[in-house]
């Protein structure tokens, strides 16, 4: 018998992948309690910060080539 360990299929053969991250207690406390504010899943709230999340850098010099 074979079994396909490590996949997750869903309906139309799409493949779900999983992610590790690792936060302290504080910000998991704070992410649980906005999860739970919209009523979604942890998982899921991760996901849309992760989708709908931009970054913004603002650098007060410009960046320069090292020596080398």
């Amino acid at each position: 018998m074979y079994y396909n360990l490590g996949k997750n299929k869903m309906a139309k053969g799409s493949v779900i992948h999983q992610i590790n991250i690792k936060v302290d207690q504080k910000d998991l406390a704070l992410i649980d309690a906005k999860a739970a504010r919209y009523g979604i899943s942890r998982s899921a709230m991760i996901k849309l910060f992760a989708i709908n999340g931009e970054l913004t850098v603002d650098m007060a010099q410009s960046l320069q080539k090292p020596l080398s």
